[in-house]
Formats: C-alpha cells, structure tokens, sequence
C-alpha cells in the first residue's frame, strides 16, 4: 500500500449533494487508483449545525455510489489532539494569530499571484 491518503470529508450540517458526490468520487478514485487508504473525516465541529442523522445518511450515500474507506473519524473525537498540536506549534513560535479582516482576506484571493510553484 501507498502512502496517497484519500479524505472524504463531509459536514453533518445537511444532505449531501452532487458536488460532493463529484469531489469525494475523485477523491477516493486517485487513492485507490495509486493504491492508497481511504479516511472518512467527519466534519462535525459546527456542533450548533451538525445532526448525527446527517452522518448516517453520509455513510448510506456513499456506499449508495460504491465509496469504500479504511479508517473513520469523528472531528469532534480527535480535538484533544488537535488542540495539543496547535499548543506545540504555538509554543516554539510556529503559529500565530491572523488579525486579517474579512475584507483583508478578500482582496487577497484577487491579489495578483506568481506563476512559480513547485510540483507535490
């Protein structure tokens, strides 16, 4: 096996549609086509959103579209963690905060971009 993982990541905020029918098929083709896992991440850290009926129709969905996985996680399982790793990064001066406007962030995504990048 690889070390491609593949992340399907829907949110339990509602009903999935077929963009994320599209994105999640790509997803899980391009791991298991370069012999890759498969995690299902569930994005369930909007708690005053999220609704566990929306993580079971996931999974039926899925399924429903032939979509396997080798792991599964619930976000809100994994905060400790998270958290934990923000803290580390914070404490050996790796993370800071943004004090960016809404606004700030905006104008950003039209700011001109350079042509240089490197493949992954």
């Amino acid at each position: 096996m690889s070390s491609i993982v593949g992340r399907l990541a829907p949110s339990p905020t509602g009903a999935l549609h077929l963009g994320h029918a599209r994105s999640f098929v790509l997803a899980w083709w391009a791991a298991r086509a370069a012999k890759g896992r498969v995690v299902l991440r569930i994005e369930d850290l909007d708690t005053a959103r999220a609704d566990t009926r929306y993580v079971d129709l996931a999974r039926r969905d899925l399924e429903w579209l032939g979509l396997d996985w080798d792991e599964e996680h619930l976000q809100t399982h994994t905060l400790g963690r998270l958290n934990q790793a923000v803290s580390q990064l914070v404490d050996a001066g790796l993370a800071y905060p943004c004090v960016c406007s809404r606004g700030d962030i905006k104008r950003a995504q039209s700011a001109p971009h350079s042509d240089d990048f490197r493949e992954v």
